[in-house]
């Protein structure tokens, strides 16, 4: 079986992907709703899958499609911690939310999935019983004179954790609305976008 090195067709989509990021224009903050009894079994969360750029063929053999040696942490099961989707650039599932608590107390949740295709982030930073969201999008395409900008327009935030400051896990469910905002030409035209799903994932 041939195998394709991907790694400068990566580095020249990541150049040009990461030119075109956008970010949120306006920081909108809403309250955290506690409801200890989740409305999902988190069954998600027995699935799992291998780094983006690792394959497996019928015959159990496991290929790499970036350069180097495969290691132990390439074969590692890459267990799902949500199960979110969202509409951005034709729309895509997101099976991982990442939580870090910053030396501040607060917490931030990434939500991120889909590489090498998808490069987006989406963000929920919670502190003092509030939240905001700030989506980043990595644009595929650059348009000259073209400016992109993102609005939150609903957001809503639910925790299964009453004490989220000091837990070890936590879940909970996302519902985000917003809109990108392009304007090219004196002309601005606006797209409904969403993330929404749960999440259940270690704090670290």
């Amino acid at each position: 079986m041939m195998r394709i090195n991907l790694l400068p067709i990566c580095l020249a989509g990541a150049y040009i992907l990461n030119s075109g990021k956008c970010f949120a224009q306006d920081t909108v903050y809403k309250p955290v709703v506690i409801n200890p009894i989740p409305k999902t079994s988190f069954a998600f969360t027995k699935h799992w899958a291998y780094a983006w750029y690792i394959t497996k063929d019928d015959k159990g053999r496991i290929s790499k499609a970036i350069d180097g040696e495969i290691t132990k942490a390439d074969k590692a099961h890459l267990y799902f911690t949500a199960d979110c989707k969202t509409n951005v650039q034709g729309g895509y599932n997101i099976r991982y939310c990442y939580a870090n608590k910053k030396p501040d107390g607060t917490i931030l949740l990434t939500f991120r999935d889909g590489e090498p295709a998808y490069s987006n982030s989406f963000k929920a930073n919670i502190g003092n019983r509030q939240f905001n969201f700030e989506p980043e999008i990595v644009s595929p395409m650059l348009v000259a004179g073209q400016k992109t900008t993102y609005r939150v327009t609903q957001q809503k935030l639910v925790l299964h954790q009453k004490e989220y400051a000091t837990a070890k896990v936590i879940s909970g469910y996302i519902d985000v609305e917003f809109s990108e905002v392009i304007t090219e030409g004196g002309k601005t035209a606006k797209h409904p976008l969403y993330l929404r799903g749960y999440f259940k994932t270690p704090v670290n």
